[in-house]
């Protein structure tokens, strides 16, 4: 059983060799691009996750250097971004949850066609910190899934409670189409979305909008 989509981070089992399944070819082969750009068709049986889209770059880090520390400061009730980073040339687009406040999110993440989900990242996002949670092609923008997120805020310290946060969002080619801002926790740049921006309706206006397009009666 295929157990590997589209989008999957995978390291080689024999080979120092890692990246992102670009292609399905059939129920045990795949295709892998890693950073160079190129396609290597591999055997299911030789390749294996890695957890949470860890590069082996990084989780070679001294574990020291991975604890998240406490922030100075004033505490930052907001500022939950989803940072969209890649190119053309590798054709491929990884999705990194970028948290800029001081809460720890207990975060849920799923993708969603034809109203049927996936579980994609479940997991803890320390403060001032990002989290990959997920990848698939570029040129494939016009047919990417729903992204479903869910969120609850944890901190040890004395604040107002926070209500649970939970969002949909569709990405399309148009939203591509603006330019890439420098994400300082990143150290990237990346097409950017906030997720925990507050959006606020006009009661009025709603109401014209819809008796505007009401047709008349005679």
């Amino acid at each position: 059983m295929m157990n590997y989509k589209i989008g999957d981070f995978v390291r080689f089992v024999e080979e120092d060799f890692e990246g992102h399944i670009t292609k399905i070819i059939n129920n045990e082969l795949v295709g892998v691009t890693g950073e160079d750009g190129f396609e290597i068709p591999v055997q299911t049986a030789k390749i294996t996750h890695v957890f949470g889209q860890q590069s082996r770059k990084e989780v070679d880090f001294d574990e020291d250097n991975k604890k998240p520390t406490a922030s100075s400061g004033p505490f930052v009730a907001e500022g939950i971004y989803l940072a969209v980073t890649g190119d053309q040339k590798q054709n491929i687009a990884v999705f990194n949850l970028v948290n800029e406040t001081s809460y720890e999110l207990l975060t849920s993440f799923s993708t969603e066609k034809a109203k049927q989900g996936v579980g994609e990242y479940a997991g803890i996002i320390p403060p001032k910190s990002t989290q990959k949670i997920y990848s698939t092609k570029i040129s494939e923008v016009s047919s990417w899934p729903l992204f479903d997120f869910k969120f609850l805020f944890h901190t040890a310290q004395l604040q107002p409670l926070k209500q649970a946060l939970a969002i949909t969002k569709r990405i399309r080619p148009l939203d591509l189409s603006e330019a890439k801002k420098h994400v300082p926790l990143l150290n990237d740049r990346a097409w950017l979305f906030r997720l925990d921006e507050d959006i606020k309706i006009d009661a009025e206006k709603l109401k014209e909008s819809f008796f505007s397009h009401r047709p008349e009666k005679k």
